[in-house]
């Protein structure tokens, strides 16, 4: 799974989940093979760092299995307590030898053996030399832990960074299309370990310590989604009414779609638009799950919705394609993938897409753009365009209940952030089309 996540765009979660659930190992194990992955993704830098003065070249130089057993056998000897070091080195050797780099298995070996016998090196001084701790013992990329230090200031972006590399808990949205809030909280608290209610959006629960989400109570039955608290902002920020026609316009695994529909009622409808095959293969799964009778799913591009459906719908969701950068904390390996070049690409993406989703808005409707990311280029920038070319439209500040998130300085946007509210980071524009 390591190799895959460095090789393509494959994300460890979908990998994991899919290998958890056809494979036969028991709770304990699963556990394991879950730290031993999000472990190694999460602190790579960090890896790649201590690594780095027992290494005879650079790690990236290094044969791409050496490197990924290296940094598992060095997670194991430094950042787990129960493990034995000669169990790790061990292991480490014999899944060299099974794992198509025997020739290297004595390399391996004396890396991990170097590494297990001499000191830890001396960290740089986060506060003194902050871009030299982030970049390596703090596992960031270097360029990245750069432009949050500049943008954020060195202790802000440190609890950001800090933030990103804590294990969060598991989230999930009662899905009221399927049951009642209570009924739900009754069913998670006979459970192991206990939820404790979300702190901010109304029928969200927290476990901590948890494992998959598919091994709750009905979760099978569509009762529970998988969804961080601050996912579930661009819905509320759509402000739904019973009846409405509402617009998702690029519904992914359609758990926003979920969410509207329950907030429409049965009277309302939702067209869940996605470009991608997968994505809508998905969400035509989640329909049968979650119960979305009132959800149609279409393969579309959202960049063609003003032109297909004008001034027809009165909410129109687009959280739109993204770096991802917010969800470092769940995605770990969403750090390591970007580059800085990333965030013009898709912030021309972005722009067309609402412009195209703009124009299916009827007057004195709401548009709702979010992402998954609090990089300006993907964010302000994309509204204040936007706007500039749309003076139809105005932003609008949301109600009471999303204040926690809301911008001082500019009504209408919403931020959540990791490190200020421990949930993933998401900006949220809130846009009503006055004519």
């Amino acid at each position: 799974m390591l190799l895959r996540v460095e090789a393509t765009d494959a994300y460890a979660n979908i990998l994991l989940d899919a290998r958890l659930q056809s494979g036969r190992l028991d709770r304990p194990d699963r556990a394991l093979a879950t730290e031993l992955v999000y472990g190694v993704l999460r602190w790579q830098g960090r890896l790649d760092w201590l690594l780095a003065p027992c290494l005879d070249r650079p790690v990236a130089a290094l044969d791409p299995v050496v490197r990924v057993l290296l940094r598992l056998g060095t997670y194991q000897l430094t950042c787990l307590t129960r493990i034995p070091d000669f169990a790790a080195v061990d292991e480490t050797v014999t899944l060299a030898r099974a794992g198509g780099a025997g020739r290297a298995a004595g390399y391996v070996n004396a890396v991990l053996r170097r590494m297990a016998r001499e000191p830890r090196r001396a960290e740089p001084d986060p506060v003194g030399e902050p871009g030299a701790y982030w970049a390596g013992p703090g596992s960031h990329p270097s360029w990245l832990a750069d432009r949050w230090i500049r943008r954020l200031g060195p202790t802000e972006a440190g609890e950001l960074m800090a933030a990103n590399n804590r294990v969060p808990p598991l989230t999930v949205m009662v899905n009221r299309l399927r049951g009642s809030i209570a009924g739900a909280a009754q069913a998670l608290n006979a459970a192991s370990p206990r939820a404790t209610p979300g702190r901010f959006v109304p029928g969200s629960f927290t476990l901590r310590g948890a494992g998959s989400p598919r091994e709750l109570p009905d979760f099978d039955a569509g009762l529970l989604i998988p969804m961080d608290e601050a996912a579930a902002l661009p819905v509320l920020a759509l402000d739904l009414r019973d009846g409405q026609h509402v617009l998702d316009a690029c519904a992914g695994g359609g758990g926003k779609s979920a969410l509207i529909a329950a907030g429409v009622g049965a009277t309302g409808k939702v067209l869940a638009l996605d470009r991608s095959p997968r994505a809508i293969r998905r969400l035509s799964s989640a329909r049968t799950r979650l119960g979305l009778a009132s959800v149609e799913a279409k393969l579309y591009d959202a960049r063609g919705a003003g032109r297909a459906w004008p001034g027809r719908f009165a909410r129109v969701l687009l959280d739109a394609p993204c770096s991802g950068l917010g969800t470092a904390r769940r995605r770990p390996e969403i750090k390591w993938r970007r580059r800085p070049e990333d965030f013009t690409q898709t912030a021309t993406l972005q722009a067309e897409l609402l412009a195209g989703a703009a124009g299916a808005v009827a007057v004195g409707g709401l548009l709702v753009y979010s992402t998954c990311s609090l990089e300006p280029e993907e964010t302000d920038h994309v509204v204040h365009d936007f706007l500039r070319s749309h003076p139809g439209f105005s932003l609008e500040a949301p109600g009471p209940a999303l204040q926690p998130f809301a911008d001082p300085a500019v009504d209408g946007i919403l931020r959540a952030w990791p490190h200020r509210h421990d949930t993933d980071g998401f900006f949220v524009a809130r846009l009503r089309r006055q004519s």
